[in-house]
C-alpha cells in the first residue's frame, strides 16, 4: 500500500512539475506601467496599472493608500477573499473573480471581475471605476504617459512637471492656453516645476443610488447613534444616499444632509449578486520558476544505507531516488553500490517584500528537506520559534526543537493547540520563504520511541505508529505548507492554506 502511495505521490509530482514548467511564471502577458496620479490639491504620487489580456487593473489597497482612504480583506474569506475599500466616505465591497461590485450598498457591475496577479488583489481600471470614484484620465501630450486625477470640486489641479509648457498643457488636456491662464489669472506664459494650475473643469456624474426610508428615524449630524439630532424622516421616504460609512449611510433630502443608520434605508437591488466560490485558492497557483534547474550525482552504497537514509542525506524524496534507479521499496541495496542522485537547484525568487513564493514540489520540497531546521516567524506578532522538519511528502511535517519553542508556537496560536492557519515566514539557509502553519500538533505521543505503536495518537488519530521523533512537550509534527502543498486525507490541495501562503507574501 505504501509502495502504490508513493508511487501516485510521484505521478503527481510529475504532473505539477511539468505545469510548472510549461506555465509561463506569472503570466507573460501582464504588463506594468507607472502611471501619475494627482489628488484633488495637484500632489502627484506614482501608481501602477497592470495591463493584462488587453485590460487595464490597478491595485485598490494602492488606491487608498494614495487617496488617505483604506482597503482591508478577508484573510481567512478563500472563497470569495471579500474586500473592502473606502474612500471619501464611499464603500466598495468586491468579491474574488466576481464582476458585481456594492457600492455604498447597491450592487452594480464592474466591467470585470477583482482578481489576483501576482499575489496582488486587483480590480478593473474602467470607465465604471473611475465612474464610482469620480476619477478623471488624461494622457501627457509629449509620451503619452497616464495621469489620473481626483479632482476638486469640478476643477482639474495639476502640479507642473519638468519641460512643461502651457501648450503641451492645453494639448493635454483639451483646452486652450488662454483658458488656462485665465482659470489661474496668469499673465505670462512662465511656469516653474511644482506649480499648481487649475487646468480644465470637469462635470461629475456621481452614482445615483436611491433608498426609502422603512420607519420614522432621526437624521444624525454624524455618524454615530450619539450624535446630534437634525430632523427626522417618516416610513416611505425617499433619499438620495451619497455615502456610507461603517452602519451608517450619508443621505440628501430636501430637508438637508445627514447620517441614518443602514437598517434604517431600503435600497431597491436591480442586480441580485449570485456571485460563486472562487476557485483560485482551490487550483493550482504558477509560481516563479526561471532559473532552476536539476543536475545529477552519483552516490557509493555504505554498509548501514537504506534508500530513506541515503534520500535524506540528500534532501530528495525517497520516491525520486528510486525512480531514478528503476527501484522500488522492496528494492536492495549493496555496498559499493553506484546510485544516480537527483540534484536540485531553486533559484531564489524573492518578491518587493524580499519573500519567496514557492512551489511544494518543485521547490519548497528541496529548499526545506527533511532534517533542515528553520526559523519561523510569525507575521501578525513577530514572535518566532525553531522547529525541524522531520517528514512529510505532500507537505512539510514539523516538530520544535525544544520545551521552550513549543511554548512559543503555542502562545502565537492564543494558548491552545488550533488547525487554525497563520501566516509565518520561514528563514532557513538564508532564505525566506512564505508559508502557512497549522497549529495542531498530530499522529504522535511524546517521548514514546519513533515508530512505535501507541493508542491515542495526538490529533484524533488513534491506535497507530507513533510519528514524534524530538521531546519537546508536544505529540506529534503539525502541517507547514508552501503553495500547492496538499492534503494527507485527500491529496487535494487546501484552499485555506493557499490563502494564508499569499498572506505571508504580503498580498495586499
Amino acid at each position: 500500500m505504501k509502495s502504490l502511495l508513493r508511487f501516485w505521490l510521484f505521478v503527481v509530482t510529475i504532473i505539477i512539475l511539468s505545469l510548472v514548467i510549461v506555465s509561463p511564471s506569472f503570466a507573460s502577458d501582464i504588463q506594468k506601467e507607472e502611471a501619475l496620479f494627482f489628488d484633488a490639491n495637484g500632489n502627484p504620487s506614482y501608481i501602477t496599472i497592470i495591463n493584462k489580456s488587453s485590460a487595464a487593473y490597478l491595485s485598490p489597497y494602492e488606491l487608498s493608500r494614495i487617496l488617505g482612504g483604506s482597503f482591508a480583506f478577508d484573510p481567512k474569506d478563500y472563497n470569495f477573499l471579500q474586500s473592502k475599500l473606502i474612500v471619501d466616505q464611499n464603500e466598495l465591497i468586491f468579491k474574488l473573480d466576481s464582476n458585481v461590485v456594492t457600492f455604498n450598498g447597491k450592487n452594480l457591475y464592474m466591467d470585470g471581475p477583482m482578481q489576483i496577479i501576482q499575489n496582488r488583489i486587483c480590480v478593473p481600471y474602467s470607465s465604471t471605476f473611475k465612474t464610482y470614484l469620480n476619477l478623471f484620465e488624461f494622457r501627457y501630450f509629449p509620451s503619452g504617459k497616464r495621469m489620473i486625477f481626483k479632482p476638486n470640486g469640478n476643477y482639474i489641479v495639476y502640479s507642473v512637471q519638468s519641460g512643461d509648457s502651457l501648450w503641451i498643457l492645453s494639448q493635454t488636456f483639451g483646452t486652450s492656453i488662454e483658458i488656462i491662464k485665465s482659470l489661474n489669472n496668469l499673465t505670462s506664459d512662465t511656469l516653474y516645476v511644482g506649480q499648481k494650475l487649475i487646468v480644465k473643469k470637469v462635470s461629475l456624474n456621481p452614482v445615483q443610488i436611491t433608498g426609502t426610508i422603512k420607519w420614522w428615524t432621526y437624521v444624525k449630524a454624524a455618524p454615530s447613534s450619539s450624535s446630534q439630532n437634525l430632523f427626522y424622516l417618516t416610513q416611505g421616504q425617499t433619499v438620495n444616499v451619497i455615502g456610507k460609512q461603517a452602519d451608517f449611510y450619508k443621505i440628501s433630502t430636501p430637508k438637508g444632509t445627514g447620517y441614518v443608520s443602514i437598517w434604517a434605508v431600503d435600497i431597491k437591488q436591480d442586480i441580485v449578486d449570485n456571485s460563486k466560490p472562487s476557485s483560485s485558492f482551490y487550483s493550482f497557483i504558477p509560481v516563479d520558476t526561471s532559473g532552476d534547474y536539476v543536475t545529477y550525482t552519483y552516490y557509493k552504497v555504505q554498509s548501514g544505507d537504506t534508500i530513506w537514509s541515503i534520500a535524506v542525506k540528500f534532501g530528495i524524496p525517497d520516491y525520486e531516488l528510486m525512480s531514478a534507479n528503476n527501484l522500488n521499496q522492496n528494492s536492495y541495496l549493496y555496498v559499493g553500490q553506484t546510485l544516480k542522485v537527483p540534484v536540485h537547484t531553486v533559484a531564489v525568487h524573492s518578491n518587493e517584500y524580499g519573500v519567496e513564493m514557492l512551489d511544494w514540489f518543485s521547490q519548497g520540497n528541496y529548499v526545506f528537506p527533511i532534517g533542515s531546521v528553520g526559523k519561523f516567524i510569525d507575521i501578525q506578532t513577530g514572535k518566532y520559534f525553531f522547529a525541524k522538519r522531520t517528514m512529510g511528502a505532500s507537505h512539510a511535517d514539523v516538530e520544535t526543537l525544544s520545551f521552550k519553542d513549543t511554548q512559543i508556537m503555542k502562545e502565537i496560536f492564543g494558548g491552545s493547540w488550533t488547525w487554525e492557519r497563520r501566516p509565518f515566514i520561514l528563514e532557513v539557509n538564508g532564505r525566506r520563504i512564505a508559508v502557512s502553519v497549522s497549529g495542531m500538533p498530530h499522529a504522535g505521543v511524546d517521548g514514546v520511541p519513533y515508530n512505535q505503536n501507541v493508542a491515542n495518537r495526538s490529533g484524533g488519530y488513534g491506535y497507530g505508529p507513533n510519528l514524534d521523533t524530538i521531546v519537546n512537550g508536544m505529540d506529534g509534527h503539525f502541517d507547514v505548507y508552501t503553495f500547492n502543498g496538499l492534503r494527507h486525507k485527500d491529496n487535494q490541495i487546501d484552499p485555506q492554506h493557499q490563502l494564508t501562503v499569499s498572506v505571508a507574501a504580503g498580498l495586499r
